[in-house]
């Protein structure tokens, strides 16, 4: 199922709810360092791919890899803790939070717990304005602001 240079392997996957047929036999492979988008128009499926990969729903047939490692029958939060996370459009941060509380946040899983302060500098070495306003209510954020802050916890 692997393709050995794909980060991110979805092969011949199909997903159904109830007798709806929601996905059909979709594949892609994502390699280190992409940029992908998927696009098509309501309903075409797109929100059914990237939920089933994250593990909110489970596929008729099919299979999903991440990093070599099949992940189609794990629970969310087991694949979020190996590192897959997803970032929606429109995606909210904690208002009333400083922007130094909101990304550790992001911080649940175990591993991520043990490096708290070496992940809050890679984010800030991403995002320096993060760090310039740790210390502020995300509600004072710009949009910009506000869209890098939930990237950074998603990170």
């Amino acid at each position: 199922m692997t393709n050995s240079s794909a980060i991110l392997d979805v092969k011949n996957l199909s997903v159904n709810y109830g007798d709806f047929r929601a996905l059909t036999d979709v594949s892609l492979s994502i390699k280190k360092g992409s940029i992908v988008s998927i696009i098509g128009s309501n309903g075409a499926g797109k929100s059914t791919l990237l939920n089933t990969i994250m593990g909110v729903n489970k596929p008729e047939s099919g299979g999903i890899s991440f990093l070599g490692e099949k992940i189609d029958d794990l629970e969310t939060n087991k694949i979020v803790s190996k590192g897959l996370t997803m970032l929606p459009e429109g995606s909210r941060v904690f208002p009333r939070m400083t922007v130094k509380e909101n990304l550790l946040m992001g911080a649940f899983p175990a591993d991520a717990r043990k490096n708290v302060a070496s992940q809050l500098e890679r984010i800030y070495s991403i995002f320096p304005v993060l760090e310039e306003k740790r210390n502020q209510q995300a509600t004072f954020l710009s949009g910009g602001q506000r869209q890098m802050l939930a990237l950074g916890r998603a990170l």
